[in-house]
């Protein structure tokens, strides 16, 4: 089974300059805790999550006001395509423990999410498929030892010392 089969297509998304209430408002109008941010030529930037968003405001003690979407998105993204299988994109979620992942075309644009919860709905008759989506879920919630690193003035908190 493919990913395209599988995948949210109706997905809201913000732009690197958008500020947290345009994030908010996406959330609360997709009922959603990830927001694929894009940048001006709509090709995928990162994603925020609703826990990105608080750890980056507790993190800095900051307000919400004046916030962007830029300021908040981390490094690389992990992605799948449409076409790609969707064992080959579970593995992906376990390996990195995420819940969902953005699907993008290929030039890059944001065309759906894959969500664990995706799959389980849609595989109830497939046994293995099912199987491998539990495995998943308990790859992604395997708890992973937290590595610090220090750069300059600031402590960064990651896992499995990436």
């Amino acid at each position: 089974m493919k990913v395209k089969k599988v995948m949210t297509s109706d997905v809201g998304v913000c732009r690197l300059e958008d500020d947290l209430t345009k994030i908010f408002d996406v959330m609360r109008q997709k009922d959603c805790g990830v927001v694929p941010v894009v940048n001006g030529e709509n090709v995928l930037a990162g994603i925020i999550t609703d826990r990105d968003v608080c750890l980056f405001l507790a993190a800095r003690d900051k307000k919400i006001a004046g916030v962007k979407a830029g300021e908040i998105i981390g490094g690389e993204t992990i992605c799948c395509e449409p076409d790609d299988k969707i064992e080959t994109a579970l593995k992906k979620m376990r390996k990195h423990q995420l819940k969902r992942l953005p699907v993008i075309g290929k030039s890059g644009e944001i065309v759906g999410i894959l969500s664990v919860s995706d799959v389980l709905r849609k595989v109830k008759k497939d046994r293995n498929l099912k199987k491998r989506a539990y495995k998943t879920l308990e790859g992604i919630f395997e708890p992973r030892p937290i590595v610090l690193h220090e750069i300059g003035a600031q402590t960064i908190e990651t896992s499995d010392g990436e």
